[in-house]
């Protein structure tokens, strides 16, 4: 059992047409890096949707801070926090890039490898939620007692608890025995000799292996992985709790805010909670934080500004780019220097 999500974006047909091996052979080099000329099909269809009315938000693909690069830092934050159009509240947008790989959402199209694309109608969004796990967890440990659907929910929000599994990174410190290359190479013999003088009179090519050293022995730590149990909690809260909003203009290119929640970013009351479902238990929300930061700009723009296969007119296109601009609508906490600014549910509304 998963809870809805309804997301408007470009059609499976148009993104397939953009990002499919349509390109001519001599383009094909550049498959699936960030100058992949196939992108200027994706931009046209960024284009004709601005035309039509609707607006795109990229989100760039960013982690919360510099030190928290490794992949072993994901289990530390998740990325998803969900906005819900506040007059089509079954038309949702949150960010897709994925802390856990397993649940990496391929449909979703990427320009330049590291901007999201999202097709939304205008209007005012409201932050009403956010995904978070518990690694190493289970269902039957949270211990709560069945009801039917609904029973475990809360006036002022509800996490949802469902069963997933996590990709888990971590170090591994191993000894490797040393290792070795041998090459074929050539060098010049003596092939005829005089009789009288010993001197060399005829010279030939003779091949041999050379083989030598190419790591020592010793311990090394690579970065392996595991897939864990862990327990997907899934935050919601009522439009009137909503932490922050921001507002879509027809035909508006916006660079989103970069937004995550350091884990555990929920806070919801253990003994009310209700087994609705043998994969899903619902629990009465009591707080939920999200970290924000301000959009990417100058990386944005620098990246950008470095693409190859990027015509004038899509040159044009993406210096309409500006900054997602939120109200803060929660309790807003003081800026951490690793996480960012902490929004927060408003106690007694």
């Amino acid at each position: 059992m998963t809870l809805p999500r309804t997301r408007l974006a470009l059609s499976t047909l148009a993104l397939s047409i953009a990002l499919s091996g349509c390109a001519s052979p001599s383009l094909m080099s550049d498959e699936g890096t960030r100058d992949d000329p196939r992108y200027a099909q994706l931009l046209d269809l960024i284009d004709e949707a601005l035309k039509s009315g609707m607006a795109v938000v990229l989100v760039a693909d960013l982690t919360p801070h510099p030190t928290l690069g490794d992949a072993l830092a994901m289990t530390k934050y998740t990325t998803r926090a969900i906005w819900m159009n506040e007059a089509a509240p079954q038309v949702t947008f949150s960010r897709s890039f994925q802390t856990n790989s397993l649940q990496q959402d391929t449909k979703m199209p990427h320009l330049f490898k590291s901007f999201e694309v999202h097709i939304l109608p205008p209007g005012k969004y409201l932050l009403t939620g956010g995904d978070d796990y518990k690694l190493n967890a289970l269902l039957d440990e949270v211990g709560a007692q069945k009801g039917p659907v609904g029973s475990g929910r809360g006036a002022n929000g509800t996490s949802y608890l469902s069963p997933e599994l996590y990709r888990e990174f971590y170090k591994q410190t191993t000894w490797q025995d040393a290792s070795y290359g041998t090459q074929t190479k050539t060098r010049s013999v003596c092939t005829a000799v005089h009789a009288a003088s010993g001197a060399c009179v005829s010279w030939g090519e003779q091949q041999y292996s050379d083989t030598t050293q190419t790591s020592a022995a010793g311990y090394r730590e690579d970065t392996k992985y595991r897939d864990i149990p862990a327990i997907k909690i899934q935050s919601r809260i009522p439009p009137r709790q909503a932490l922050a909003s921001f507002t879509l203009k027809s035909g508006q290119l916006v660079l989103s805010q970069r937004m995550h929640l350091k884990t555990p970013a929920y806070q919801y009351k253990q003994s009310a909670c209700r087994a609705v479902d043998p994969k899903m238990i619902e629990c009465p929300l009591e707080d939920l934080t999200v970290y924000t930061r301000p959009a990417p700009m100058e990386f944005s723009k620098k990246l950008i500004a470095q693409r190859k296969n990027v015509s004038a007119e899509h040159q044009q296109l993406l210096s309409r780019l500006e900054p997602m601009q939120i109200t803060t609508l929660g309790k807003q906490g003081m800026e951490d220097p690793v996480w960012g600014v902490p929004v927060s549910m408003r106690k007694g509304k």
